[in-house]
Formats: structure tokens, C-alpha cells, sequence
């Protein structure tokens, strides 16, 4: 009998997940090589900004080995499946988590811009809709703190990036690899995060 990829017998499955759980990277290996495609089959189905498949596969690795680390043959489900059902819900945070971050940097950027100049119909709306003036003189601060730690490159891709497009979009805008562009985005998140001062509803 095989398990449901048809790759390890059952059986050897079974001491493979033994010697996975104490921590032999051999056999979590080749579990984690049986079970990558449902990994590659998610990753089909959903869009992460600035995930290429080594980050999904990197993502997988992780909650595979939370799953090896949690998992009870007794109770009556497959690894495959445990697996999926995890990864899936890896998938979920991770999506709600950039939902949240696109919310967050749409006003964030839209600040940039638009609340240069004191009184504008921006500053009349933010506060409508997200706050009073001391809201108002937070975001007005962060957004003169993300600038200003920003360099020439960084400002390009932040730009082109809060804006929506894609890695290989501002690459191909700013004529340079799609790598440096994914580095930028890195950075840039980051800095983005240390320059918020909110939280998020």
C-alpha cells in the first residue's frame, strides 16, 4: 500500500516521519520532496506580491516542518492532507497580512503626495474618515520618515511598487534585474514598517 502520492510506501513513511520528528534532516527532506507539489499546486492558485517559488517553497518548508513536528498518525489523517490544510491556512494569514499592508500603504502613499501642502482636501478627508489632527500630524511624520530613509533607487521601486506593479514591472521600467528590484521591495517594506506609527483596525 502507498500513500496518496504514491511515492513511499506507507510503511517507510512512517519511519521517515519518526526520524523527521527527531530531527534527522535526511528524511525530512525526502518527505518534504514527496509533499512539494501540493505547495507548487497552492502556489498556482494565489497571488503573494514579491513571492517567487522560492519564497512559496521556503514558506512550505517551514510549515511542513511544524507539521512533521505536530503530526499524529492516530489520528486518522494523512500527512498529505495535514500538510495541505496547514499550508493552506499558512496561505490565508499571509494574503490577509498583505491585504492589510495594501490598505495601510494606500493611505500611506497617497499621503506622500498629497499632504504636502497644508489644508488640502486630503488632510480634509483623512481626518473624515481616520482621525483628527493628531492623526493627521503622525502620518504626516511618517511619511517625511519613510521618505527620508529611502534611497534614489529605493523611491523609484517604492513608488512603482505601492502603486501596484509587479517586481518584473519595475524591472522593466527602471531597465534592471528582476533581482535588485525584489531587494529594493525588501528594503522597502521593512523601512515602510518601522515608519508606521498606527494600528491597524
Amino acid at each position: 500500500m502507498t500513500n496518496e502520492n504514491s511515492l513511499i510506501e506507507l510503511s517507510e513513511e512512517k519511519a521517515l516521519i519518526t526520524k523527521a520528528k527527531s530531527g534527522d534532516s535526511a528524511s525530512f527532506e525526502r518527505l518534504f520532496h514527496q509533499y512539494a507539489p501540493i505547495v507548487i499546486h497552492i502556489q498556482k492558485k494565489y497571488f503573494l506580491r514579491g513571492y517567487d517559488l522560492d519564497d512559496w517553497l521556503q514558506e512550505g518548508r517551514i510549515i511542513f516542518f511544524n507539521t512533521i513536528a505536530n503530526y499524529d498518525p492516530h489520528r486518522h489523517i494523512t500527512l498529505g492532507k495535514y500538510f495541505r490544510t496547514n499550508f493552506q491556512n499558512r496561505v490565508y494569514s499571509l494574503i490577509r497580512r498583505e491585504m492589510a499592508f495594501k490598505r495601510r500603504s494606500n493611505l500611506f502613499c497617497n499621503s506622500l503626495e498629497a499632504m504636502k501642502d497644508d489644508g488640502s482636501e486630503y488632510e480634509r478627508l483623512f481626518m473624515t474618515k481616520h482621525g483628527g489632527p493628531h492623526e493627521l500630524a503622525v502620518l504626516k511624520e511618517d511619511c517625511r520618515q519613510y521618505q527620508a530613509e529611502l534611497s534614489d533607487f529605493e523611491a523609484q521601486v517604492s513608488h512603482y511598487f505601492f502603486s501596484g506593479k509587479r517586481p518584473a514591472e519595475i524591472a522593466e521600467l527602471l531597465a534592471c534585474e528582476e533581482s535588485r528590484i525584489a531587494n529594493a521591495i525588501s528594503r522597502c517594506r521593512s523601512k515602510f514598517a518601522q515608519s508606521i506609527s498606527w494600528d491597524e483596525n
